[in-house]
């Protein structure tokens, strides 16, 4: 019956192994990357004072720089109300006032004007360049045979020689605009601060006196050209006013347009003439009509006035005394003496009206005839007139021409001669008192936050290339199993004994701590009766024997019966120094049964039995038959039974040895093991596999990386443990520590192990 002091009662110590698969320890999160930064906090403080104090250096050796500002505004040919509200024209302006403020040719004539050709500060860097272009014109063009001519020679250099000077003054002064309004701002750089306002200063006075002198050449060149001009026009002018005045002469054309004189009156014939035709149609239906009513005269109107008079007395009469009354009879009377006159005087009418009718025809004729000979000479005068009309708009274009350039000149000679630069001084170049660069402030506050983000991501970058396992979340991630034990490294023990005897020398350890822990949780999983554990490892040198001696230990420490095999039958280290002929090799190869074996008591504790003699085919050997009797028998005699397998990645051993037992223990150095020998270690096991134990950690050093695990709090509860080498260790061998896991990480990740 197990003792009811390692009863597990409590959580599996698998808690340790970090979250399940999909939990937040596959992701990154805020909280990791603080871990980190706590981790290479020192590495991020000694980057940043490293980069800090390498700046402070180059600093110090940077010869300072000082610049100085002029400020102009071009003076725009629109009226500007507001600086943010110009014209396309305006922005035009100021963009080629900028571009010529930047030209090689100002450039130029400020060097020349300075005499900055001998300055070292202008000439030292051309002349290097061009003896480095001379030697790349040597290396990549075969130099002539013939030699050239030495003047031509001397003078091309000194046009290069001009042209580099130029392009260093380019390079240190910045035209720039200010904004968006027609404000520009020169500043120029150099080690000398008076040099640089001088440079400043003389690129503007060197722009606005350049552009006076080509504006007053411009003004006469311009007076000269207008008074040429008009010579030359005044000349042509009077040729052409010849030429028309003979032509007109020889023609006997008095008007440029006789045609059109000559359409005017056709136009008024032809509004007499359609007065005359109105007048014949008016005539003409007036003699042809039948009726009295179309024949008007004022006697004849007077007569029918009459006649309707007594027509109306007439019937009126007879209404009231009938027909033979006497007045009845003398209006009858006065009726019919009526109706003659009438009939006579409308025959006469008639008469009068077809006789004015003819006449009308007759006008309307003559006029016709007179109106179509007035166009015929209209058109006669209007086909002469074309080459007259030609000359006289020759002199007209002339005179206009003239006239235009007499006012030119006028108005260009009463214009003042005083020339307004298109550029005005808003403020000079000022002696600078302060270097403009280096700004040791601002360059050192820069430094600092690059260097500290440079430190950050070299901090993460280290720990990317850590492609070693460390936690039990590493363990439960990259190969499915829990970590059943994170036993510390033991391996600068002071006392100089045995690793497995801290076990019983100091059991409040750490190291006797992880022990019992990792048979708890052996004993948890298995359940009662007589335990069979593999102890094995990926590669050599991850501490498997340690932990399969050492775990013996505790289960001896606790009433267990517990025996060590070891089966490393190559290079065997368990007994080493008791090794005997007679063992393991020698029970499997049928030379001994188990009562030969000798059994070494450690101390007695647990028991160990030793390989023996080295076979010289262990493969073959460890497939004996005899193997599983020798396992059962000691399941007869012992409570544990650990059998020390040699690594899985070497050979297949250990893979013979779990068919036979009843745990498999993982041995994985902390710091060490690759991840991918784990996970083909992993691949190899067709059995499963109880767990692993991560070997030889560095408790403080992995809880200063704070991996948020049970060591990471295990630390801060030292009153539950006795203190041990790593609670004593110098600074120096923790120094001495960290540069050998360091030098071996980084041999590891470039491949030079």
């Amino acid at each position: 019956m197990m003792p009811s002091s390692l009863t597990y009662g409590g959580p599996d110590f698998g808690g340790l192994h970090g979250t399940q698969s999909g939990t937040r320890a596959e992701y990154f999160g805020l909280n990791d990357f603080f871990r980190i930064l706590r981790r290479r906090w020192i590495l991020i403080v000694t980057f940043t004072l490293v980069g800090m104090l390498a700046t402070i250096l180059v600093l110090a050796n940077i010869r300072p720089v000082y610049s100085s500002s002029a400020t102009v505004v071009v003076q725009l040919p629109e009226t500007v109300v507001s600086t943010t509200d110009l014209t396309p024209n305006q922005e035009t302006v100021i963009e080629t006032k900028v571009q010529i403020l930047q030209s090689r040719r100002l450039a130029r004539s400020v060097a020349t004007s300075l005499d900055l050709d001998d300055d070292p500060e202008f000439a030292d860097g051309s002349q290097k360049r061009r003896a480095i272009m001379k030697w790349f014109r040597g290396l990549l063009i075969q130099p002539s045979s013939r030699e050239p001519d030495p003047d031509l020679r001397t003078q091309e250099e000194a046009r290069l020689h001009s042209e580099a000077v130029a392009d260093r003054l380019l390079d240190k002064v910045e035209i720039s605009r200010v904004g968006r309004s027609g404000t520009i701002k020169i500043t120029a750089s150099s080690y000398d601060p008076q040099k640089a306002a001088l440079i400043a200063n003389r690129m503007v006075e060197t722009y606005i006196d350049g552009e006076m002198i080509e504006r007053r050449k411009s003004r006469q060149n311009d007076i000269k050209e207008l008074e040429d001009r008009i010579a030359q026009v005044r000349s042509q002018m009077r040729q052409v006013d010849g030429t028309a005045a003979a032509y007109r002469a020889r023609n006997g054309i008095l008007a440029s347009s006789p045609e059109a004189s000559g359409a005017t009156q056709v136009a008024q014939s032809a509004g007499l003439l359609a007065q005359v035709e109105a007048d014949q149609a008016f005539d003409t239906r007036r003699a042809q009509a039948n009726s009295l009513t179309a024949v008007s005269s004022p006697l004849l109107a007077e007569l029918r006035q009459q006649e309707s008079l007594v027509a109306r007395r007439l019937s009126e009469l007879g209404a009231i005394y009938g027909g033979a009354h006497p007045d009845v009879v003398k209006a009858r009377a006065e009726l019919l003496a009526l109706s003659p006159r009438i009939a006579q005087e409308a025959h006469r009418v008639q008469g009068e009206m077809s006789t004015q009718a003819a006449a009308s025809q007759a006008r309307s004729g003559a006029v016709d005839a007179t109106i179509a000979n007035m166009q015929s000479r209209a058109l006669a005068s209007g086909v002469q007139a074309v080459p007259l009309r030609a000359l006289e708009r020759q002199g007209d274009a002339s005179n206009a021409l003239y006239l235009s350039l007499v006012g030119a000149l006028n108005a260009k000679i009463a214009a003042s001669s005083t020339v307004v630069p298109d550029l005005s001084i808003i403020s000079r170049a000022s002696l600078p008192s302060v270097p403009s660069y280096p700004i040791p402030q601002r360059i050192l506050a820069v430094a600092l936050l690059a260097f500290l983000l440079l430190g950050v991501i070299a901090a993460f970058i280290i720990d990317t290339m850590d492609t070693t396992i460390r936690t039990a979340a590493q363990v439960k991630r990259l190969l499915g199993i829990p970590t059943l034990a994170m036993v510390p490294d033991m391996s600068r023990n002071s006392d100089y004994r045995p690793v497995q005897d801290m076990v019983e020398a100091k059991p409040r350890s750490r190291f006797a701590e992880a022990m019992r822990n990792l048979l708890i949780e052996l004993e948890a999983r298995h359940g009662s009766g007589s335990h069979v554990v593999v102890v094995t490892s990926p590669l050599d040198g991850e501490g498997k024997s340690t932990i399969a001696t050492s775990l013996a230990a505790a289960a001896t420490a606790v009433g267990r019966r517990a025996v060590v095999v070891d089966f490393d039958l190559r290079r065997p280290n368990i007994a080493s120094e008791e090794r005997k002929s007679v063992g393991v090799v020698s029970y499997l190869s049928g030379k001994a049964g188990m009562a030969d074996l000798p059994v070494i008591q450690n101390g007695g504790q647990y028991a160990v039995i030793a390989v023996g003699d080295i076979p010289l085919d262990p493969g073959s050997l460890i497939a004996s038959p005899r193997l599983p009797e020798m396992v059962d028998a000691l399941r007869e005699h012992y409570d544990f039974v650990i059998l020390n397998a040699p690594p899985i990645l070497p050979v297949r051993d250990a893979k013979t040895l779990t068919e036979y037992a009843d745990s498999t223990l993982l041995v994985l150095r902390w710091g060490y093991t690759n991840p991918e020998a784990a996970r083909v270690a992993m691949e190899t096991f067709e059995r499963p596999i109880a767990g692993a134990v991560i070997n030889m950690i560095d408790y403080p050093a992995h809880a200063r990386r704070r991996y948020g695990d049970v060591i990471h709090h295990m630390t801060n509860l030292t009153e539950y443990y006795d203190a041990d080498d790593l609670d004593r260790a110098s600074w120096a061998d923790r120094l001495r520590r960290k540069w050998r896991r360091s030098r071996r990480r980084v041999a590891e990740t470039l491949h030079f192990n």
